[in-house]
């Protein structure tokens, strides 16, 4: 174990001499195991270690677990710094899944205790998390980054346990006598990492191969150095084509044009970066959004996260913040069966269906039905245009949709970036209020269009 964990540490360059190595500590069998290897490595690579323990407040036996690594730094006289954080309570303040709270949380504090600018932070992630984190991506829709998954370097961040599996942890412990915490949360299956971990990858290794764990974490191992050299191939073409502003860049489009695909894509993917926090809401959605307009002819505008815009203007393409005194255009083509994504992260699912003389009528503020038979063009989602009316009363009564939105007190600001379900310029639905009359469900449709609008 020993060695092989040397050597992890070697191959990336992961711990100098001097360096102030600030440990997260659970008390589980994977963090127990990297603390004991550290203590191994201290007097040859002479660094320092400081121990982290996070109470998360989720379970009731939470505090033996920090009590138990409190005697095991008191046990090698190492230094602990213990935090108590209520995050079941910030990921709802935030708005945030309770998982990614404890992830915030967790590495806000680890910083709060370093004092050494050669401060690194070591947390025990191992081949199993990697497998798990594979999954959990490709499940969810993912590309490079979510194939790389867990990488054993992330700034200032280490993972030197991710050559080795769950396992070997566990046999490494036991051949110590050494004890540690589990986490009953873990065996849960409340989460969805948990129902991978406890229920799809033991079906697979049980009925496809014993070496999934393996071949996974190995193919992330691959597409670890696969995405390190596009980066590189990216920050070239990135130099080349755009140029950066105060708030945004400019793409030359001739320039951008001539680049690989994949090149095309991750450029788009570097400018958001570098616009945004993080690219957390940055879906390939917004990206094909953002292509799909930079051939088009005039100026073309399309929203997106974190109040950014995307702007075409002749030659140049431009991600900026978004200009609130300017009309927003912004259209999606709805077929038979599909699913998109908005740029206000609201999903829209469509299906076809017969109408059956039992069937009733969805009354859903947000699920809609309509005559698929009366609808003459092309159905999109977009956001309003000049001649857009909806039929108001069954008399086939028409009224603008300006008109509309003003009679129903939509704050003018706020009219812009309403989406409307529409037939060419006849409005079926505004979304959130009212669908058009000439398209209700009656005894004499056929076919049904469902249209459904979900938080993502």
């Amino acid at each position: 174990m020993l060695k092989g964990f040397r050597d992890y540490i070697r191959t990336y360059n992961m711990i100098e001499p001097g360096d102030e190595v600030v440990a997260g500590i659970s008390g589980g069998a994977d963090s127990v195991c990297m603390l004991l290897n550290l203590l191994e490595l201290m007097d040859e690579y002479e660094f320092t270690v400081k121990v982290v323990h996070i109470n998360h407040k989720i379970r009731t036996d939470a505090a033996n677990d920090a009590l138990f690594v409190k005697e095991l730094c008191d046990r090698y006289g190492l230094e602990y710094h213990l935090f108590e954080e209520d995050v079941e309570k910030m990921a709802k303040n935030e708005g945030i899944s309770t998982e990614e709270a404890g992830r915030k949380i967790r590495y806000e504090r680890f910083r709060q205790v370093m004092t050494s600018s050669n401060a690194k932070i070591v947390v025990a992630h191992n081949r199993n998390d990697v497998a798990e984190t594979v999954l959990f991506n490709i499940f969810r829709g993912t590309g490079l980054e979510g194939l790389a998954s867990i990488v054993p370097v992330n700034g200032d961040i280490i993972r030197p346990l991710l050559g080795v599996s769950r396992e070997e942890i566990e046999a490494y412990l036991s051949e110590k006598g050494q004890t540690y915490r589990t986490d009953s949360t873990n065996d849960t299956t409340d989460y969805s990492r948990n129902k991978i971990r406890n229920v799809i990858l033991p079906y697979v290794i049980e009925n496809i191969s014993t070496k999934t764990i393996e071949h996974i974490s190995g193919l992330s191992d691959r597409m670890f150095h696969v995405r390190e050299y596009i980066r590189k191939e990216t920050d070239k073409a990135y130099a080349e084509v755009v140029s950066e502003k105060e708030d945004g860049v400019i793409i030359n489009t001739v320039s951008f044009d001539l680049l690989d695909e994949m090149l095309k894509h991750e450029v788009i993917l570097l400018a958001f970066e570098k616009l945004t926090p993080h690219r957390k809401d940055i879906t390939s959605n917004h990206v094909e959004a953002v292509l799909g307009i930079a051939n088009k002819n005039g100026e073309k505008r399309i929203s997106l996260p974190y109040d950014l815009e995307a702007v075409k203007q002749y030659e140049h393409l431009i991600i900026r913040k978004r200009r609130t005194d300017d009309i927003i255009n912004e259209q999606f083509e709805l077929t038979g069966d599909s699913c998109i994504e908005l740029t206000d992260h609201r999903i829209v699912e469509t299906r076809i269906f017969d109408r059956s003389d039992d069937i009733l009528i969805e009354q859903k503020t947000y699920t809609k039905w309509f005559d698929y038979d009366k609808i003459i063009n092309c159905v999109k989602i977009r956001t309003r245009l000049q001649g857009d009316y909806l039929t108001i009363n069954s008399d086939m009564g028409r009224k603008s949709l300006k008109d509309y939105l003003i009679d129903n007190k939509i704050p003018k600001e706020e009219r812009n970036s309403i989406f409307v379900v529409a037939d060419g310029s006849h409005i079926m639905w505004v979304i959130g209020l009212r669908i058009s009359e000439y398209y209700k469900v009656t005894d004499k449709t056929r076919k049904i269009l469902e249209i459904s609008v979900k938080e993502r």
